[in-house]
Order: structure tokens, then sequence, then C-alpha cells
């Protein structure tokens, strides 16, 4: 019985510990919609991106495209966020400080057609260690937070240290936008 109570933890905590890594997923192929104007195109997904919480940083009708400042990651218990697709996002949203940059690209081809091309670019806070003083002081290597109020207070050689890393790119976030796009343009569901 024993034996059979062990494997059954082991399946259980395999089942949960899969549900948090990430799947590798494609990125999405333009979106290319005919018998539709640039600058509709460019409004509608300017509106998307502002309600999905995104500050639109710069969007150049000459250019072509939409990018949005870094919006820091929702957490767990922010419901009506719509940045983090999936588990594996949530998780890392909550555990770390995560942001998302935006960058919409709009190419018109020769048949009439407008290809929207998305990227998002996903980085995390690297923030160095802070070097002990002495050993009475290891309970506040990070910060000097009690119970009511958390700080973080880092000293020179930490902040000029500290930066934002590139962790790859948002590819479930990315078909997000683009099925919202498509969806807000055409009235359709988008393509799955």
């Amino acid at each position: 019985m024993k034996k059979f109570c062990l494997i059954a933890i082991m399946f259980l905590m395999t089942g949960i510990l899969s549900g948090c890594t990430e799947k590798q997923t494609i990125a999405p192929e333009p979106r290319c919609l005919s018998g539709i104007d640039a600058n509709s195109v460019m409004k509608t997904a300017e509106r998307v991106l502002v309600d999905m919480n995104f500050i639109i940083d710069k969007a150049d009708p000459n250019l072509s495209i939409i990018t949005t400042r870094p919006l820091a990651g929702g957490q767990f218990f922010e419901v009506w966020r719509q940045d983090n697709v999936g588990g594996y996002n949530k998780a890392m949203s909550s555990l770390h400080s995560i942001q998302r940059t935006v960058e919409l690209n709009l190419n018109t081809k020769q048949q009439g057609e407008i290809c929207i091309a998305c990227k998002v670019k996903i980085e995390r806070l690297s923030i160095p260690e802070k070097q002990i003083d002495s050993t009475s002081r290891a309970y506040s290597m990070f910060s000097q937070s009690d119970e009511s109020r958390q700080t973080l207070i880092l000293n020179e050689e930490q902040e000029k240290k500290m930066d934002w890393v590139d962790i790859g790119r948002d590819n479930r976030l990315e078909k997000v936008i683009l099925d919202k796009i498509e969806k807000k343009l055409t009235g359709s569901k988008g393509s799955k």
C-alpha cells in the first residue's frame, strides 16, 4: 500500500509540475487582411492594445509601426489583466518582475492586403545580490521590511548593475493580440 501511495503522489506531483512548464509555441504568422484601409488598421490596433492595458509609446502611420511602453506583468490575483496567456506566463509574472513590450508592423501588399506582424518582447528584472557585511545583517540581505511595509533598498553598486534581461518572445500573447485585431476589423472570431 505504501508503494502504491508513493507512486500516486509522484504521478500527482509530475502532473502539477508539468502544468508550470512552458510548452513551446511557434510565433504566429502575420495576419493579412484585404478590403481595409491602413488608417483603420492602425486605429483598431491601438484600441486593442489600450484595451489590454498597454500604453502606446509610438504610433507612426508613415512608418506603419506601433510600439508600446513596457507593461509590468499582471499578478495572479489581477483577474482582469489580459497580458498573461497560459499558466506558465501567469506563474512567471507572479514570481518575477516581468515586463512586456509590443511592436506591431503593418505592411501593405500589392493586392491591397495589409499584413500585421506582432512581436512581444519579455524582459525580467535582474538585481545583483547585496554583499553581506556581517552575519548579523544576513537577514536584511535584500530588504528592510516589516509586517506592514515591504521595501527594497539597493546600494549604489546594485543600482548600477540592475537591468532588464531579455528572456525571449511571448508567442501566445502575440497570437491573442492578432486575433483581437482581426476580430475587431472583420467582425469574425479570428483564426485559431
